[in-house]
């Protein structure tokens, strides 16, 4: 996928892209099925005569087929990314939207997959942060969830090291937190 010029406004220059993402084709196929079975009732109804009947299908049918052109021009236009210090959805068509959640606000993450999504190759990203209702805490039908979950973990989770962000430095050993002991301390006294 050819990363949008539009994503340059919300990235910082310092960002590195992980990946760049639709949503999963799984989410246009109701509009899809709706408009064949209107389609369809609109050639059943046109063969059996119609008249007035066929013209209030045909408008049904319209309102119906718009609805598809919509979201399929939704799906064309929202893009889930992760960076190598965020995760990002943008999203909306008049009022472009854009869902941020910093990989440091990432406690924990889960992808789960229903039978439907192990047969036709989404996920469900769960993403939770330390006490906070986050906007970006679910992102349905990620297409090849286990790689791109593994690409998010390797950002958030990387052992024995910063994280990406960070350039994969080496982490120190130790506390950050100055620790001040009282001088007099019981474990001090003799």
């Amino acid at each position: 996928m050819n990363i949008p010029k539009e994503l340059s406004r919300y990235l910082i220059p310092a960002e590195a892209i992980i990946f760049v993402l639709r949503r999963h084709w799984i989410v246009l196929l109701e509009p899809i099925l709706s408009t064949i079975a209107g389609l369809i009732l609109v050639l059943f109804v046109s063969g059996n005569g119609g008249g007035v009947l066929l013209k209030i299908v045909l408008v049904l049918w319209l309102a119906v087929f718009l609805r598809l052109a919509e979201r399929v021009f939704a799906w064309r236009h929202e893009v889930f990314l992760a960076t190598n210090s965020r995760l990002m959805l943008v999203h909306g068509l008049l009022t472009r939207k854009v869902d941020i959640m910093p990989m440091t606000k990432v406690t924990d993450m889960r992808y789960d997959r229903s039978l439907t999504g192990q047969i036709f190759g989404y996920g469900v990203f769960v993403l939770e942060s330390a006490g906070q209702d986050q906007a970006l805490s679910r992102i349905n039908f990620i297409p090849d969830p286990n790689h791109h979950y593994q690409l998010i973990s390797a950002v958030i989770f990387a052992p024995n090291q910063k994280r990406l962000g960070d350039k994969m430095v080496p982490s120190t050993t130790g506390s950050r937190v100055p620790i001040s002991e009282p001088e007099r301390a019981w474990w001090r006294r003799s």
